[in-house]
């Protein structure tokens, strides 16, 4: 049976609309990657949330929760297992990233915060993800001009910069830049 991933050409059509606004679109495509996921027996561990969110911006608030819903499931359980999708800060996907946005799309304010907190313990966070949450991402909308937020996106934007550079130097010093 051949993997199916976010490779997928319905997930990257999904996402591109998504991050564009448009959700009607976003929601087309999000729903063909998880039916065919669904046919492959395969679960994503992240996602749940943005197509509850595509679902919630086109009027579909049962949907909507139900992805919600889902997505707290997975990501609570990947956190007390500590699997590596609770522990990730290399990629999109982050159990604690992926509930904060959930609180945070419901107007949870305090319990999103909360979850940036926890998900700043880790010493470094990657570019891609640091962006997507501070800048793209519409599910963060609701709190991104929270004080607490813009302070804690400016740690991880140090944490990030002194990541950088440390491989900045390490690759000086090894002669490959």
């Amino acid at each position: 049976m051949k993997a199916y991933s976010k490779d997928s050409l319905e997930w990257r059509l999904a996402a591109q609309y998504f991050f564009h606004g448009e959700y009607k679109e976003s929601l087309k495509y999000y729903r063909k990657y998880f039916e065919r996921l669904k046919l492959l027996g395969k679960i994503p561990q992240g996602d749940q949330d943005v197509i509850g969110y595509a679902y919630l911006q086109n009027g579909y608030k049962k949907e909507a929760e139900y992805w919600f819903n889902e997505q707290i499931r997975l990501s609570q359980e990947a956190i007390k297992l500590r699997r590596y999708y609770s522990t990730s800060v290399h990629f999109s996907d982050n159990a604690y990233i992926d509930l904060a946005s959930v609180f945070a799309c419901r107007g949870e304010k305090e319990k999103a915060l909360e979850l940036l907190r926890m998900f700043d313990r880790y010493p470094v966070i990657s570019k891609s993800m640091l962006d997507d949450i501070e800048k793209y991402s519409p599910m963060f909308n609701s709190i991104r001009n929270e004080p607490e937020f813009q302070e804690i996106v400016k740690r991880w934007e140090a944490k990030y910069q002194s990541e950088h550079e440390r491989v900045r130097k390490w690759l000086v010093e090894q002669g490959k830049k």
